[in-house]
């Protein structure tokens, strides 16, 4: 045998020995460094979230935080359903009110008492309304959401602006 025929001969059979294991390499990305498959769909146990929030979390509180802004005033004998804080210069209250008249007259007075500027103001599809309130340095996000039974809960998201 000559050394050309020797050498193909060589490349032909290492090809045949590698082409049945090349058919059972996985594809790259898709095996775990442990062995498991990633291509197979694998659902949690117990839900997405493993820790359950503690019942604290679920707790109102109907206090404004220490550092909530004198700019937004609440209107005497307006009644605090939850409040807090969101983070820095972020805070949020929520009001509830008897009935829609209650309401509509807890929206115009914080407006007013504020110096609020109101624009984008929408009906919501629950009869609702809502709208953005801007001045003294802040801005509002503002909802009123009427409730089968606590009567119509007003909420405001407020955020300092720099000016």
């Amino acid at each position: 045998m000559t050394h050309k025929m020797r050498a193909t001969t060589g490349v032909l059979a290492l090809g045949l020995l590698l082409a049945p294991l090349s058919g059972c390499a996985p594809e790259p990305g898709t095996v775990n460094p442990d062995g498991r498959d990633l291509t197979e769909k694998v659902e949690p146990e117990g839900g997405s979230w493993q820790e359950e929030n503690p019942d604290e979390v679920f707790d109102k509180q109907v206090e404004l935080p220490a550092d909530f802004p004198a700019a937004f005033v609440l209107p005497e004998g307006a009644v605090i359903d939850d409040a807090g804080s969101r983070g820095v210069d972020s805070w949020f209250v929520v009001l509830r009110a008897e009935d829609q008249p209650a309401a509509e007259a807890l929206w115009d007075a914080i407006v007013s008492s504020g110096g609020f500027t109101v624009s984008n103001e929408t009906e919501t599809g629950d009869g609702g309304r809502a709208a953005t309130l801007t001045g003294t340095g802040l801005e509002v996000a503002a909802v009123t959401l009427p409730t089968d039974s606590a009567g119509v809960l007003l909420s405001y998201d407020l955020t300092a602006v720099l000016g």
